[in-house]
């Protein structure tokens, strides 16, 4: 028994020894012998480690202060942005509003236009006699007239092409009047071709186009007289007579609608002849 009591007597002098040396080692290393224990409350190391993460929470905290105040300031942003967005959105709707009604005028004006000029004769190839002429030139404010003489060919090849326009053209009057039975106006305009097509604009007479001048110089040799309308349509745009956006070639739809159906017909021809092959060879 006694021995035992000795071993732990050596034992616990030992321990004690050992404790008191790391107590002078701590003092020689100027830690004036506190704890520095990361688990104990009372150790230094402890104090430091809560010390700092005291500090984080702080920087922490005021990180997430700034983010929040980031997150209202972006929010504000949007507010504004959205806000003029808006306005220009409803400036934006308003010109559209102001272009649309414009727009809408003007079309108006073109229809209450287009009624009276087919009040005033527009959208007919009409005949007038002398005493008819100046009424006529100055009652619209385009005015496309024929002088021609009932025997010549090309004054009649003229009144075909005329008469293809004057229904798509209502912005322009079309009249055509005998030469003979108006000598006056023939005189007064120096008409000493036939056919002569004068131009008027407000009842003055602006320009002319005498005989195919303008028309036929494209023209192979032979067939000077077989020029399509278009010619004569693109002439009166130049001299400012018709609308440009009016003007249709009939003559090239009417070429390639034939063509189409042409194509159709020897597509059709063909697979038949090939169907009666397969049935012979059966």
């Amino acid at each position: 028994m006694s021995e035992i009591q000795d071993a732990v007597a050596q034992e616990t002098n030992r321990r004690l020894e050992k404790a008191v040396g790391e107590l002078g080692d701590k003092y020689a290393q100027g830690k004036g012998g506190m704890d520095t224990s990361v688990d104990g409350p009372t150790g230094t190391a402890y104090k430091q480690k809560a010390a700092e993460m005291n500090q984080s929470r702080k920087a922490l905290k005021k990180l997430k202060e700034q983010e929040e105040a980031h997150k209202e300031a972006l929010v504000k942003d949007q507010k504004v942005e959205k806000a003029i967005k808006n306005d220009e959105e409803f400036e934006d709707d308003a010109e559209l509003e102001r272009l649309r009604e414009a727009r809408l005028r003007q079309l108006q004006n073109q229809k209450e236009e287009k009624i009276e000029n087919i009040g005033k004769g527009h959208g007919q190839y009409r005949e007038i006699v002398q005493d008819e002429f100046l009424k006529e030139v100055t009652s619209s404010n385009k005015v496309i007239c024929h002088f021609y003489h009932r025997d010549f060919q090309r004054c009649k090849i003229t009144d075909h092409h005329l008469s293809k326009l004057c229904p798509k053209h209502i912005e322009a009057k079309f009249i055509k009047i005998d030469a003979e039975k108006a000598p006056f106006f023939v005189e007064k305009l120096k008409i000493r071709t036939m056919p002569t097509i004068v131009c008027f604009i407000d009842g003055i007479a602006i320009d002319k186009i005498v005989g195919f001048e303008g028309l036929a110089d494209t023209m192979p040799e032979g067939k000077e007289d077989e020029w399509p309308t278009i010619y004569l349509a693109q002439l009166l745009v130049n001299k400012g007579m018709l609308d440009k956006e009016n003007v249709v070639d009939e003559d090239a739809i009417l070429e390639n609608q034939q063509r189409k159906l042409e194509e159709m017909r020897l597509a059709y021809m063909k697979n038949s002849v090939a169907m009666l092959d397969d049935l012979d060879e059966d």
